[in-house]
């Protein structure tokens, strides 16, 4: 069992420790809202008065926190974190940071001899509850492996996803997409409820079809990712009905900003000539052609 120390204990921190003693671990907790350390103590962790007490003589130490300048602050600011770990102590920055941020740490900490792992995390805070959260972990395998019974304490998956970074990376994507979706979804709906539609009826016939399942583990799949994009439906066809969604939703002054921008891609991949293509090709017209994937 690990001796860990555990700075962040905010909603998503504080079940994290909580699973963590449960699972058996020994775990010093800091936040800068003494409430919050003194709750931890509840569920069987050390409270600390300081970053740098919860950090000192640890095994690991991990930071869950809002953003990037706060992590940089707690290892090199005020806190200085960084000078109470030991050399052996794998550092765990579980925050979602920019990957600017992420590399200059990681940098920054092997000058002082200390690994790091950027390991964001995919759930609410219900999730985290559950011991259910996916772990998106950047780092050396070997350093993976030594954090692998801290990350099933805290999740369902841990996914390596490649060397120091890749976590952040990750994360970000995903997140880019999952957002971008959300308000294509909030525009959708909005759309339908303007064309006289029955908002839940149309959320459950789209939740049938690819609006609602996706494209990754759909069309992507078979066609582009697999080096195909002979039509399954065309692009140029579903290029023609996004501009008739345009068109209808400008005569019901409804804004339809996040489909307008999706019209200027299908434009663009039109102009490349691949109407006649699936309609997943608008990925080469983004980054290229792309190779056939390698399972």
């Amino acid at each position: 069992m690990a001796r860990i120390g555990f700075i962040g204990l905010g909603r998503m921190g504080h079940a994290m420790t909580r699973n963590l003693v449960e699972a058996g671990h020994e775990v010093w907790t800091f936040d800068i809202a003494p409430a919050a350390v003194e709750r931890s103590a509840k569920h069987g962790c050390h409270p600390c008065k300081s970053a740098a007490e919860a950090a000192s003589g640890r095994d690991v130490v991990v930071t869950m926190l809002p953003n990037g300048p706060d992590v940089e602050d707690t290892l090199f600011g005020r806190h200085a974190v960084a000078a109470a770990m030991d050399a052996d102590t794998l550092f765990i920055d579980m925050s979602t940071v920019a990957p600017e941020m992420t590399d200059s740490l990681a940098s920054r900490l092997s000058a002082l001899g200390i690994r790091m792992i950027d390991a964001p995390v995919g759930g609410t805070s219900e999730y985290a509850e559950k011991g259910a959260l996916l772990i998106l972990a950047g780092g050396d395998a070997d350093d993976i492996a030594r954090a692998a019974p801290l990350f099933d304490a805290m999740g369902r998956e841990t996914i390596h996803c490649g060397t120091n970074g890749t976590g952040t990376r990750t994360k970000i994507v995903n997140n880019y997409m999952s957002t971008a979706l959300n308000a294509l979804t909030a525009e959708t709906l909005a759309f339908a409820e303007a064309a006289g539609l029955d908002r839940m009826r149309t959320a459950t016939i789209m939740a049938g079809t690819a609006a609602g399942k996706g494209f990754l583990a759909g069309a992507y799949d078979r066609k582009v990712f697999s080096g195909d994009i002979t039509p399954e439906f065309a692009l140029g066809l579903a290029s023609k009905d996004l501009n008739l969604a345009l068109s209808y939703g400008a005569g019901l002054n409804v804004p339809l900003s996040v489909g307008a921008a999706a019209a200027q891609i299908y434009a663009l991949s039109r102009a490349q000539g691949l109407s006649g293509n699936d309609w997943s090709a608008i990925l080469n017209t983004l980054c290229g052609n792309l190779p056939s994937r390698q399972d």
